[in-house]
């Protein structure tokens, strides 16, 4: 395979460290392609001096309540002018991605989405990805609400185990080779 893309930023949002995992996965990928990544995660590391210096910039945010994380979305506002002359790609993990009913509407309420409320922002690709639902890490809140739409999904009388995990790394691994290819 040749790879024509370079030098990639992925930068992205995650609240409990699925994103994050996903990411390395992305970034092991692309390095493992030929490709020098930037990774930046946006509530903590400092961005490049200038976005212009990569041949594709990839942005993601982990879903919870339906809702981007606001760090990325920060970021494609702050430099909406800057992505409007790259080659972008939007990311999403959340949990409707691991259920097939579900992904029309996640690829419409979390990416299609964001490329409309941000004209100039025209993705290369998108790519939904299933995330993990770990109920150790959530508050009794968070743990009570997400367990019933879990609930509502699964068949009659089956256990929520304590942490479901949606990811596909062979869908994660082929969008990476597609977008530098």
């Amino acid at each position: 395979m040749i790879i024509m893309t370079r030098k990639v930023l992925l930068c992205y949002g995650s609240r409990y460290g699925t994103t994050t995992e996903v990411v390395q996965e992305m970034a092991k990928t692309a390095e493992g392609l030929g490709a020098k990544i930037d990774t930046v995660f946006l509530k903590k590391d400092r961005l490049p001096t200038s976005l212009l210096d990569y041949d594709l910039i990839i942005i993601g945010s982990g879903i919870q309540a339906g809702q981007w994380t606001k760090e990325p979305l920060k970021f494609i506002k702050n430099n909406l002018e800057s992505l409007s002359k790259q080659k972008v790609a939007l990311f999403v993990v959340c949990g409707y991605a691991g259920n097939p009913e579900k992904c029309d509407e996640a690829q419409l309420l979390y990416l299609d989405n964001i490329s409309e409320k941000y004209p100039g922002l025209s993705p290369i690709s998108t790519a939904l990805i299933g995330g993990v639902f770990d109920f150790s890490k959530y508050n009794f809140a968070v743990r009570t609400l997400v367990k019933s739409i879990i609930k509502a999904q699964m068949p009659s009388g089956e256990e929520i185990p304590e942490k479901v995990d949606f990811r596909d790394w062979d869908k994660i691994r082929d969008w990476i080779q597609q977008l530098l290819q």
